[in-house]
């Protein structure tokens, strides 16, 4: 099965095209100040360099947050309108476990950042099981900066989707908790996005157009002296 898949929630957009999970193509570009106008030309373009065709989708797949609002949203629309126009199943994927996937074979706690236009982050800590899969150990969040450490108490990987400005404020709060996965790694890539979906449909899951919406978060309320890696 062909996917594409679509992350528009972040700094950095990218696009994917994967046979089941296994990447064919894959785009990642700053959306700078050209607010998404290069992403249905570069979608085009990747499925020329690929020589693959709309004809040939079998789904889509799409960030639904938390990110940037607008980003999110033209994602979606985008995807929306290929399920429609296709008939093809989409599949909507949080940022945060994505971004967590990005680190396999973790034997300590994931802790995946996305930066929040209100000057905080949206957080969630994961961990890998025996099999390597990944399981959810705190729900998505939203703080600032300095409150870091009342989510991460123990040393943790830690996975952003900028590096430049979010690693030397982690380094500040977190301190020697911190356990920074490599520098590379700290964008979201369309195609952890797509192999999540391959996951979900090989389970005979998906999403609706009429019910799957971005995912927004209010200021949670983080109690202090919980520690959510147990």
């Amino acid at each position: 099965m062909i996917i594409l898949s679509i992350n528009t929630s972040t700094k950095q957009y990218s696009l994917a095209l994967l046979e089941n999970d296994t990447v064919v193509g894959e785009y990642l570009i700053s959306s700078g100040s050209s607010h998404f106008r290069d992403l249905m030309p570069c979608i085009d373009d990747l499925f020329r360099k690929t020589t693959l065709t709309p004809g040939q989708l079998g789904a889509v797949a799409v960030s639904i947050g938390p990110g940037s609002f607008t980003g999110t949203r033209v994602g979606l629309a985008v995807a929306k309108g290929l399920s429609q126009g296709l008939g093809i199943p989409i599949l909507g994927v949080s940022t945060l476990p994505a971004l967590a996937s990005q680190i396999p074979y973790a034997r300590k706690g994931i802790c995946s950042l996305v930066t929040s236009r209100k000057g905080e982050v949206f957080a969630a800590l994961f961990r890998r099981d025996r099999d390597d899969h990944l399981i959810r150990i705190a729900e998505d969040v939203s703080l600032k900066m300095e409150d870091l450490p009342v989510l991460i108490k123990r040393k943790t990987i830690i996975i952003g989707n900028d590096f430049t400005a979010q690693g030397p404020l982690v380094k500040q709060f977190v301190g020697e908790n911190a356990l920074f996965a490599p520098s590379n790694l700290w964008n979201l890539r369309a195609s952890s996005i797509g192999a999540l979906a391959f996951q979900r449909l090989e389970q005979g899951d998906s999403d609706t157009i009429s019910t799957l919406v971005p995912l927004y978060l209010r200021d949670a309320d983080i109690r202090v002296g919980k520690n959510p890696l147990g």
